[in-house]
């Protein structure tokens, strides 16, 4: 009786331990957050000058930018590039244009449309 006793508290350890160390490796230490990936201005053509009232501007980012704005216009994302229509007013336009890493000003003069 006393042999069994014995041997059932060495499995009833053994099993705890088994457990404990179970238990403690499987935590989520080599968890990896995605840093955001930041989005830069590239280039705008036309670049400045003159545009019709009817005119696209097409602006590029280094990363795709998510949701922009511009003002005035209307603006619709292509993976990296955004196309910005308006119609825009006869004159001087500065066409701002606002995403989550930064903010760009373009000037134009708006002549007749096309």
């Amino acid at each position: 009786m006393m042999t069994k006793l014995l041997s059932s508290s060495v499995l009833l350890l053994i099993g705890f331990l088994a457990v404990s160390m179970l238990a403690g490796c499987g935590g989520d230490d080599d968890t990896v957050t995605d840093e955001p990936i930041r989005v830069s201005f590239v280039n705008a053509i036309p670049s400045g000058g003159q545009i019709a009232t009817n005119a696209t501007i097409t602006v590029t980012f280094d990363n795709a930018p998510g949701d922009i704005m511009v003002s005035p216009g209307t603006a619709k994302i292509t993976g990296k590039t955004a196309a910005i229509t308006g119609p825009f007013k006869l004159g001087q336009l500065v066409l701002t244009i606002t995403w989550a890493d930064g903010t760009q000003a373009l000037s134009y003069k708006v002549t007749a449309p096309d």
